[in-house]
């Protein structure tokens, strides 16, 4: 028993082994570089540990920073999982579905990495005891520090154990018991505000710092946070499904996408009510406000800051705000790196100083990290990387059976669930118009063709827009109101109703077309058909540039093919295929 059982681990061992630091020339050059910085902060930290926390540019008028500023960031980057969760487990969003345990891992490396942050902040790291429960007085209930220790180990230890049970019964070739996995999956989400909601808290509940004495710093940390995480997820994912062997949808990429839009609207206002309350009130508590967004008694080196964090997050906002520019991933990435870093210099540096300042003595201390405090900072982030690198392979190892056990049953891909792919059904090769061609000519091309659409093209042949029927139909009768409010809820949606002037299909198109790439599910093109009322979709490559069409009349011929699938969407559905 005991050398079967010795024999399973060693097994499991050297696989784990293989899939975790075996690589390719990229991968070593990314662990050596992450790697150099981790030894770079441990070093560091060593020093400040002997010589004191003198070295860093902390002081008794602010004795909060860098550290305790990314501890705050990255609450809110772990709390952002949930976003994965909800649309994957409420509204069984598959294609998110597939991602959600990139999430949970992304929330784990932040709370390891936020309690690391916390680790260094502390002067005397062997005083730690006093905050184990058992060992050091918590001062529970009544301390909010005390509930934020509990609630980050309590998220800590739940995302770690839905991730361990789900890979344990993947290795062994076994299905999860979902009585034990939905209800810690859906405890995971309350929980996931909390954390957040309990370190807003922290900072909400001390009454004599009038800069975070308000009510809606909780509403404001979630909100935040529910943009910088998912702007984070969406570059790893691109990163992911480039150098490992995983796919993930665009169109798990474009709906968190336009989550982030949401919730960066919220965060805009809620920061722009505060702002407008204490300028309007005008109290003696407008003094840390105004250090930060105009400089207070000559004192100004946060103010470039910030103003940068709100020029960074209002770009990105209407990058996100925008259809064609959220579903172009030139500009979603640009926005993506915006939100970030501005949500990062928000709610970070642009929360913790100006919340001392001035300090009880009416003085103003600028404090700005030492080269000391950023390099542990860097050595922080470096071991966060380390640790999602080294998880991430382990799970993508795990998907796609290169991690399993010798007895387990051979993996096979869920085809009842994903069904044939668009390259499967789509007609290849489309003819296309340019937004400079004639209506009248493209009209002639399209009942030459039989097409009922054609992909519109610039001039390096990416799709821009959509020319439909419906558009030449809605264009041939905009001239006669009553029949234009007549039909127009028939042709067209409502993003696209309004009148076509001009005699060039770059006037009528639809733009931006609804495309998807070659390996989307014909599933996944169905809700996207019914989501946006169209008749096709462009198939289009890594370029933009379009490869085929599939239309509702190719997705039918797909019925009865044995795709469970789709026959049970189509079922759930019908009323509103019937709509249609």
């Amino acid at each position: 028993m005991r050398n079967n059982l010795a024999a399973e681990l060693r097994t499991f061992a050297g696989g784990l082994f293989q899939v975790m630091f075996v690589g390719g020339r990229a991968f070593y050059t990314w662990m050596i570089f992450l790697t150099l910085f981790v030894a770079a902060g441990l070093a560091t930290y060593v020093t400040q540990v002997t010589q004191g926390m003198a070295i860093t540019h902390m002081r008794d008028q602010v004795s909060w920073g860098f550290y305790i500023s990314n501890f705050t960031f990255l609450v809110g980057v772990a709390a952002a999982a949930v976003l994965l969760v909800i649309p994957a487990y409420l509204y069984h969003f598959k294609a998110i579905k597939k991602i959600v345990a990139f999430g949970e891992l992304l929330a784990v490396t932040a709370v390891i990495m936020a309690i690391l942050f916390v680790f260094v902040d502390i002067g005397r790291p062997d005083r730690i005891w006093h905050m184990l429960p058992g060992l050091g007085i918590l001062n529970f209930p009544s301390s909010i520090l005390a509930w934020d220790l509990m609630v980050l180990n309590g998220y800590l230890l739940l995302n770690l154990g839905i991730t361990t049970y789900i890979g344990t019964c993947t290795y062994l070739g076994r299905e999860p018991d979902k009585r034990i996995v939905i209800p810690l999956i859906l405890l995971s989400i309350p929980w996931a505000v909390g954390i957040h909601t309990v370190t807003a808290y922290l900072y909400n509940g001390l009454p004599a710092r009038s800069f975070w004495n308000a009510s809606i710093l909780a509403p404001r940390f979630l909100a935040s946070a529910f943009c910088a995480g998912p702007a984070l997820m969406i570059v790893i994912f691109q990163i992911l499904r480039r150098v490992m062997d995983f796919q993930v949808r665009d169109r798990a990429i474009f709906k968190l996408a336009e989550i982030i839009a949401y919730a960066m609207a919220v965060n805009l206002f809620l920061m722009g009510a505060e702002i407008f309350k204490e300028y309007y009130s005008h109290t003696f508590h407008l003094a840390s406000l105004e250090y930060l967004l105009q400089g207070l008694d000559g004192k100004t080196r946060l103010v470039p800051w910030t103003w940068a964090a709100i020029l960074f997050n209002l770009i990105g906002f209407f990058l996100f705000l925008l259809p064609k520019t959220r579903r172009n991933f030139i500009t979603l990435n640009i926005g993506c790196v915006l939100i970030f870093v501005g949500i990062w210099i928000e709610k970070g540096m642009g929360l913790i100083v100006p919340g001392f300042i001035p300090d009880s003595l009416g003085e103003i201390y600028e404090y700005m990290p030492s080269y000391r405090e950023v390099l542990i900072g860097l050595g922080i982030w470096a071991t966060g990387g380390l640790i999602y690198t080294l998880a991430v392979r382990t799970v993508i190892a795990l998907d796609t059976g290169r991690l399993r056990h010798p007895a387990a049953p051979p993996l096979i891909p869920d085809y009842d669930e994903e069904g044939p792919l668009a390259r499967d059904v789509m007609s290849a090769n489309p003819i296309t118009v340019r937004p400079d061609t004639n209506i009248a000519e493209a009209r002639a091309i399209m009942s030459y063709s039989g097409s009922g659409g054609l992909p519109v093209v610039d001039e390096q042949n990416r799709v821009v827009g959509m020319l439909s029927e419906s558009d030449l139909i809605f264009h041939e009768i905009h001239q006669e109101p009553q029949l234009v409010e007549r039909f127009k809820h028939l042709l067209l949606p409502k993003f696209r109703r309004k009148n076509f002037p001009g005699e060039q299909v770059a006037e009528i198109m639809s733009s931006p077309a609804i495309t998807a790439r070659e390996d989307a599910p014909v599933l996944e093109l169905s809700q996207m058909l019914l989501e946006n009322n169209i008749k096709r979709i462009v198939i289009v490559d890594a370029l933009d540039q379009p490869v085929g069409i599939v239309s509702r009349g190719d997705i039918v011929r797909t019925f009865g093919t044995g795709f469970g699938g789709l026959q049970k969407f189509v079922e759930e559905n019908d009323s509103q295929l019937e709509k249609n």
